[in-house]
This record gives C-alpha cells, structure tokens and sequence, in this order.
C-alpha cells in the first residue's frame, strides 16, 4: 500500500480552507481525519515547509499561504512525501537472464513516463477544485 500522506494532507488542507481564515487546531482537524493530533502537527510543518499553510503558536493554523485555487494536489504531493517516485524499482537481477538483463531500464522508461502523466494530472487539480465538492 502507497502512502496516505497525501490524502490526508488534502483533507487538512481542506479543513482549513473551509474555516475561512479562523484559527483551527490539529485536535479539530484530527477529529475530522479520526487520527492522532501528532500525524497532524507533523503534516502541518512539511506544509507550512512548503509555504502551503500560515501558522502562529498556540492558536494553530491561522490559514492557507496561498489562494486555494494556487494550490495544485502536485504542490502537496511534493510537500508532504519523502519517496516521490510512485514505482520503485527492484535492482540486483540476473543479467545473464534475458529478462534480468533488461527489466530496469525496461521498466524505468515505463514508470518515468507514467510518474510524468500523474504529475502532470495532478498539477491540474487545485485545492479550490476538491474543496468546491464539501460545499453544499
């Protein structure tokens, strides 16, 4: 299973979007996501990092740091994930194998040009563009 930092930096980010510039603490967001208020401060500071979200000690998230609609899900990939690569890899085949001898490179021009198509998809959707979907 890939990584959930994305998915619940998104949702964070879109808590805090909908509370519209009032000060929100990880507890409430936590109780949104149903996790440890911890998981949440340590996503907070990658994004507030990344210059994603405004923060002030002991009030908590005072707001987003750009438009949400500046916010691309590629911007929030890059923040919150330390492999930003979605395939790895496996090396230390059998180059005497057919198979062994080419699968890395084989595969690394497949995995490079999907990796490319989901930056690309992702850089296209906004925090604006998920965010308009809990406005009922």
């Amino acid at each position: 299973m890939y990584s959930t930092k994305l998915s619940v930096s998104i949702h964070i980010l879109s808590v805090i979007t909908l509370t519209q510039d009032q000060p929100v603490t990880s507890e409430y967001i936590a109780s949104s996501i149903n996790t440890n208020p911890a998981l949440v401060r340590r996503l907070m500071s990658r994004l507030k990092k990344a210059q994603l979200i405004k923060t002030s000690t002991k009030i908590g998230v005072t707001g987003l740091a750009k438009k949400a609609e500046d916010i691309t899900l590629l911007d929030i990939f890059l923040a919150v994930e330390e492999n930003l690569n979605l395939f790895g890899i496996h090396t230390n085949t059998n180059h005497k194998c057919p198979v062994g001898a080419k699968i890395e490179s084989t595969l690394k021009h497949l995995y490079g040009n999907i990796q490319s198509a989901a930056e690309a998809e992702m850089s296209a959707i906004t925090l604006a563009d998920i965010t308009k979907e809990f406005i009922a």
